[in-house]
């Protein structure tokens, strides 16, 4: 029997990581999985946590460098993923600090016990908000070789650990991969997102607030389409790369919310436009022909997508509480 590579996963409990966890096993992927995550949001995430007899799961801060030294010195990972970080822009605006410490921080714990025990490769999952935005409907979308420019706390601290790996690889010969994937949706996001939010407010009679006028541009991914966009660059992809992942499907935010209304029958008269969040990012968009020349391609359309997350939504709906 083949022995299979065991794979690190951080922030296993979160929306992301927890969706890769469940389609990886599902799917028989040739890896064994070892997760961690500090569950900081109980009454969320411990409904994340996928528990199969295969998968042992510490619960750990990744800012801790004497746990997780221990955690490697145990399992002996040959593959690290990063997923775990603080995602929430708002969020990072009024506790940049929280941010710095787990992404930056958090990271470099995890390149020195990568470095210590030998890892063969480290995937950072980043974002495509360390890019900064754009500001015309018209501009090209980002390729890999545009220069990081981030414009809140939470992308500067993903840049920043971008910037940390490449150092290490620089430095001490880490391989590495960086993801920056568009804005994802799914099963398992908690209610600070959009979607689950816009979900969770129809779902209650409750008022949907939207920045502005709602015409900031956002490209969404299905979760599950990133997850094997993920697995494409394990199996494919090539080392010290950073590969764009993106369904390419641009909409606006309050076009967004109102097919969503539409979707579930109601809620239009819920929408209720706020103040503009100062320094908001109008566009995000990627080139994503890097990652299809490995053969990825999305499977989801958005109204698909939407669909399956507002069914799912719609009967978890204690996931929402």
């Amino acid at each position: 029997m083949t022995n299979k590579k065991k794979v690190l996963l951080t922030g296993s409990a979160g929306f992301i990581c927890s969706n890769f966890i469940r389609k990886a096993i599902y799917e028989k992927q040739p890896y064994t999985f070892v997760s961690v995550d500090k569950i900081t949001r109980k009454e969320n995430t411990l409904g994340n946590i996928y528990k199969n007899k295969d998968h042992p799961f510490y619960l750990a801060d990744i800012t801790d460098s004497h746990i997780i030294d221990i955690i490697f010195e145990s399992e002996k990972p040959e593959i690290v993923i990063n997923f775990a970080a603080e995602t929430a822009v708002d969020n990072s605006l009024s506790n940049p600090n929280l941010f710095i410490t787990s992404n930056v921080l958090g990271t470099q714990v995890l390149i020195n016990a990568a470095l210590k025990y030998g890892v063969e490769r480290f995937v950072q999952i980043s974002t495509d908000e360390v890019l900064g935005h754009l500001t015309n409907e018209n501009d090209l979308p980002w390729n890999e070789e545009a220069l990081l420019n981030p414009r809140n706390p939470y992308s500067a601290s993903k840049a920043s650990a971008e910037l940390l790996i490449k150092a290490a690889h620089q430095s001490h010969g880490l391989n590495y991969n960086i993801t920056r994937s568009s804005n994802n949706y799914g099963p398992w996001q908690t209610s600070e997102k959009l979607l689950p939010k816009v979900i969770k407010c129809i779902l209650n009679n409750e008022s949907i607030p939207v920045f502005g006028t709602g015409s900031q541009i956002r490209d969404w991914t299905y979760v599950r389409d990133n997850n094997a966009a993920i697995l494409a660059i394990l199996e494919k992809g090539k080392l010290n790369e950073t590969y764009n992942i993106s369904a390419n499907q641009e909409i606006t935010n309050i076009e967004l919310i109102q097919k969503v209304c539409n979707l579930m029958g109601r809620g239009h008269d819920l929408i209720s436009f706020v103040n503009e969040r100062p320094g908001h990012d109008f566009r995000y968009a990627l080139d994503c022909a890097k990652i299809r020349e490995l053969g990825w391609e999305p499977k989801y359309k958005l109204t698909e997508g939407l669909t399956e997350t507002i069914n799912w939504y719609t009967r978890n709906n204690w996931f929402l509480k």
